[in-house]
């Protein structure tokens, strides 16, 4: 009797642990006698079907506590238990298995589940977030693109027309740079909903980047194509947005390409719709352009995107050289300028001029490549390489005139003084002052051997960021000339706000100065303002000896042009 009663108490004691280990994890657990009949549940099983161990004790059947469906499809699954009663081995519920009223697992079979929701909505987030841009809403550029291949196939396949466009904001670069990145967001969300506002059940629209979106238009010929495009420029424009009481009104550049069966792939009719967009820039903005390939926009846009390899290649292959022009001293112009210890004339100034290569021995001048360099975002890294390349030619320049000064018993060292053209895609740089001062350091330049040259259009396009910039640099040396003076329309009223030691007149005044008695004003006019607030000025495309004449008596204080000076080499 007392070995009974012991034996009984050791299993009270271990069906305790076992309840108690069973209420203390995290998954549900059901029992079921080889029928399927349920025994038991935990804590867990009872919180996460709904039933009670007090309910199932009548000897319910494990499919009516437990049900699985088809995520996809909505269909009852086999019953988990009764299936591993009948195969005698362990299985596992499928990942697009879900719980429609209650989990479980078990024992005869045992079945251990799990609240699996949070994984679920996780998974779901992540493939959401995977196709959508987060601040939109809008499909992502990978998933758009992927639609866009879709509707290419059909077209092909079945003869349908759709019409891709590709819109890029005109105004959204002054909204971000005067408010903030925030009220940036906060303009891009709302045209994002007045994109949505404008498609068809079966349209598509998404964000590509920036402030550029593409807009699929399903099963629509060119015509409407067109009519619909219209529609969404002109939303836009009617679209207006307001922050910290300002209002701005947007305007749209949109590219319009058909997609049909004579279309050819997806990266040809990506490019052909931002050839499109970009025309539609060229020729005014807030406007439609559609893509013929006989286009002569396009076509010069297409032979632009051709440059972007060689640029490339020429910037890895040093396929780039540099020449000089010089600025030649008129009349009585004081600039602190001495004279040359060792030769005894004058410092020479010149401006530096960049060519390339074309493989055959010829060079190319930058008219043919500096456009396309601007549009593709490679004129930053040219930018750079000149100034690098002249800071190094700066230093070679000044050993050489050290070597020859201490033969000639001089500790004085003077060399030239050149003028390096800054694009106004580096102006916007910000770390480019970094980069100038490090060249600087590593080459040991003087900075007042320096002069930058910066056209009038580029610092008229952000003053006060141009204004630091050009304040930055002349603490340290460096002078700064405002090139092509005079094309802007505003030309005065933006001038007394930049830091600017010389005013270059515009060629457009100068070229027939001679004998154009409006153009002899224009210059005359120049010249007196930039004496008046202490800038010196300079001449451009001084071809004959009668317009260096008449430029000697206007008063101007240089002239650069081949009546004075030819262009030279300066490094190979």
């Amino acid at each position: 009797v007392t070995e009974h009663k012991h034996a009984q108490l050791q299993l009270a004691q271990q069906k305790e642990l076992a309840e108690v280990t069973l209420s203390s994890i995290g998954d549900g657990v059901i029992t079921t006698d080889e029928q399927g009949i349920v025994q038991s549940l935990n804590r867990v099983a009872e919180q996460l079907t709904g039933w009670s161990n007090v309910e199932v004790v009548a000897g319910l059947p494990i499919e009516l506590i437990f049900s699985v469906i088809n995520e996809a499809t909505g269909s009852l699954m086999e019953n988990v238990a009764l299936k591993c009663l009948r195969l005698g081995r362990s299985i596992a519920i499928p990942s697009v298995g879900q719980l429609i009223a209650k989990d479980g697992r078990v024992f005869g079979a045992v079945i251990v589940f799990r609240d699996v929701s949070h994984e679920r909505a996780l998974q779901h987030q992540l493939s959401w977030n995977a196709a959508h841009d987060p601040l939109t809403g809008l499909i992502n550029r990978r998933e758009f693109e992927s639609r866009v291949l879709h509707a290419l196939g059909s077209a092909k396949h079945e003869g349908t027309s759709h019409a891709l466009l590709y819109l890029d904001l005109d105004q959204f670069k002054i909204v971000n740079d005067s408010c903030g990145h925030t009220a940036g967001d906060a303009l891009l969300k709302g045209l994002a909903k007045v994109l949505h506002a404008n498609m068809r059940d079966a349209d598509i629209v998404g964000r590509l980047g920036g402030d550029e979106f593409g807009v699929l238009l399903l099963n629509c010929p060119l015509e409407h194509g067109r009519y619909r495009a219209e529609e969404i420029r002109q939303s836009i424009k009617d679209f207006r947005f307001f922050w910290d009481s300002n209002s701005f009104e947007i305007g749209v550049s949109i590219g319009l390409v058909v997609i049909d069966e004579e279309s050819k792939s997806l990266s040809e009719l990506l490019s052909a719709a931002d050839q499109a967009c970009y025309a539609a820039k060229e020729q005014g903005r807030n406007r439609v352009h559609f893509y013929e390939e006989s286009d002569i926009v396009l076509s010069k846009r297409h032979g632009q995107t051709l440059w972007v390899g060689r640029l490339q290649e020429a910037l890895e292959k040093r396929l780039f050289v540099l020449h000089t022009q010089p600025i030649v001293k008129l009349n009585n112009a004081v600039d602190g300028a001495t004279s040359n210890p060792v030769s005894g004339s004058p410092v020479s100034h010149a401006e530096v001029l960049i060519r390339m290569r074309d493989g055959n021995g010829g060079l190319i001048l930058p008219g043919a490549f500096i456009p396309a360099a601007e549009r593709f975002d490679v004129m930053q890294a040219i930018d750079r390489w000149v100034i690098e390349s002249v800071c190094q030619w700066l230093q070679r320049e000044q050993q050489e005139i050290k070597k020859n000064a201490e033969r000639h018993g001089s500790s004085d060292v003077i060399g030239s003084s050149l003028s390096i053209n800054l694009s106004g895609v580096s102006l916007n740089d910000r770390n480019l002052g970094a980069f100038i001062r490090e060249k600087f350091d590593q080459f040991e330049t003087d900075p007042t051997r320096i002069c930058f040259e910066i056209t009038e259009t580029a610092v008229i396009s952000d003053l006060d960021r141009a204004s630091v910039f050009m304040g930055n640099l002349r603490k340290l040396g460096c002078r700064f000339s405002l090139d092509d003076f005079g094309s802007g329309l505003s030309s005065f009223a933006y001038l007394k706000f930049l830091p600017v030691d010389y005013l270059k007149i515009d060629g457009i005044f100068i070229h027939d100065v001679a004998s154009n008695a409006v153009n002899r004003a224009m210059a005359n006019a120049i010249n007196d303002i930039g004496h008046v607030m202490g800038m010196r000025t300079v001449a451009e495309f001084v071809e004959t000896d009668e317009i260096l004449k008449t430029v000697r008596e206007i008063g101007i204080d240089y002239a650069q042009g081949y009546a004075v000076g030819g262009v030279g080499r300066l490094i190979n």
